[in-house]
């Protein structure tokens, strides 16, 4: 699940339930979760992004995304199947 952070085209809010569900159909092993965060990107100034994407920063994912599928259900086992296994089984 990429591009975490960049609402305008799925809010985050839909793509934790698209999460839920697919883990609690036993999908876990096959998520990675990712977003397009970046150090600098020209798109629009700083002040625009705070404005038009606020979530499209480097830690959405650990501060805003993990609890929400945390509160929704999801173990912390799947958590760490998505973050950890699943990358680590791509790169081996």
């Amino acid at each position: 699940m990429d591009r975490f952070g960049i609402d305008a085209y799925l809010p985050t809010e839909s793509r934790v339930d698209t999460i839920v569900e697919l883990v609690r159909r036993g999908y876990a092993e096959r998520i990675t979760l990712a977003h397009d965060a970046a150090c600098y990107i020209d798109y629009f100034s700083q002040e625009e992004k705070a404005q038009i994407q606020p979530n499209w920063h480097f830690r959405h994912i650990s501060d805003d995304v993990i609890p929400m599928l945390l509160d929704k259900g999801v173990s912390e086992d799947d958590i760490d199947t998505m973050l950890v296994k699943n990358p680590r089984r791509y790169f081996e």
